[in-house]
């Protein structure tokens, strides 16, 4: 994470936002929707679901917002959520996380990841964010460890989809 260049800009989600994840969702297959929103939302994605959730972090909650990643340009190019923010603990929880499709596969997904921790730790003065990937997601998996995040605990049935156990791996990056 130190001394590396990163492109991506941080800034907090916007209603209008929604029309990116959902076009970032409606060609994605439904065992890879299901992988970022761990039963949160319903396949298909819609503006009705994303207006919830906006209005749940954004106006309701104390201990979390989510954020919109930009690119160079100043596009859209990844979302996140930072939930469960305990100032006296220094711990947070990220997740959501999801990247503009044709940006993936390019190391993007790391630098938003870094980005986010940076914000954590640099801007927030948190020591410690924790996350969960599901075990059969093994780019995202790969990209957390890119980013600093190491494995510290494995739930064999986090989730039941369609009468299949979905495990987690819980990982945690801590400040540098």
């Amino acid at each position: 994470m130190k001394g590396e260049l990163l492109m991506m800009r941080l800034r907090p989600y916007k209603p209008s936002d929604a029309w990116h994840l959902l076009r970032w969702w409606e060609a994605a297959p439904e065992g890879e929707f299901v992988k970022w929103s761990a039963g949160k939302f319903s396949y298909p994605l819609t503006i009705e679901q994303l207006d919830t959730y906006f209005s749940e972090w954004a106006l309701k909650r104390d201990d979390g917002w989510l954020m919109t990643a930009l690119d160079e340009k100043g596009e859209s190019a990844g979302h996140f959520i930072l939930r469960l923010v305990d100032y006296g603990a220094g711990t947070a929880r990220i997740g959501f996380i999801v990247l503009r499709p044709e940006l993936r596969g390019q190391g993007r997904g790391k630098e938003l990841v870094c980005q986010a921790l940076r914000y954590a730790f640099e801007i927030l003065g948190l020591k410690r964010m924790s996350l969960g990937v599901f075990v059969n997601n093994e780019p995202a998996m790969a990209c957390y460890e890119a980013a600093g995040f190491v494995r510290r605990e494995y739930v064999p049935e986090y989730m039941n989809y369609n009468g299949e156990a979905y495990g987690v791996y819980e990982m945690e990056a801590e400040q540098p």
